[in-house]
């Protein structure tokens, strides 16, 4: 009696297609859940705070996000600055005509060595705040007093 090979059974290419195809949904399915989920909630988040504050000052524009020791939200209209908390409150606010951009980088460079290469406006730990960025480095100087809140070198 001879001896029976059995012949084992592989998969053809329709089974290596479905399963590709599989791998690739549920790839799709965690990118869609841990990454895009998160980051439209966020957006959702931030549409809100903004519509709220519209809706306190109708007049209101350039409004910004600034994140430092927490979340603000900076803007204007043609007399006022304001400063805005993460609930859309009211923080603070100043009079337009005490913007003063050319100081704060006048400042920066004599002061701290920091050539601007841009500023905008923020809010320190309770403080509004010039953020000023330049010669590799970030710094935060005081709306009114001008004096240094936080410094750090940037990459």
């Amino acid at each position: 009696m001879g001896l029976k090979h059995k012949r084992k059974r592989q998969h053809g290419t329709t089974t290596t297609m479905a399963l590709v195809i599989i791998l690739v949904l549920v790839l799709l399915l965690i990118w869609s859940e841990f990454i895009s989920g998160p980051n439209r909630v966020k957006e959702q988040i931030y549409a809100q705070r903004i519509e709220k504050i519209i809706k306190q000052n109708k007049n209101i524009q350039g409004l910004s996000e600034h994140v430092f020791d927490y979340i603000t939200y900076q803007g204007y209209d043609d007399t006022t600055l304001y400063w805005y908390n993460a609930k859309a409150e009211l923080i603070t606010s100043r009079d337009i005509e005490t913007l003063n951009y050319k100081k704060a980088k006048r400042i920066a460079k004599k002061n701290y060595n920091i050539k601007c290469d841009s500023i905008a406006l923020g809010y320190g730990y309770n403080n509004p705040v010039y953020e000023i960025r330049g010669s590799n480095k970030l710094i935060l100087l005081d709306y009114d007093s001008f004096e240094r809140v936080y410094e750090r070198e940037i990459r």
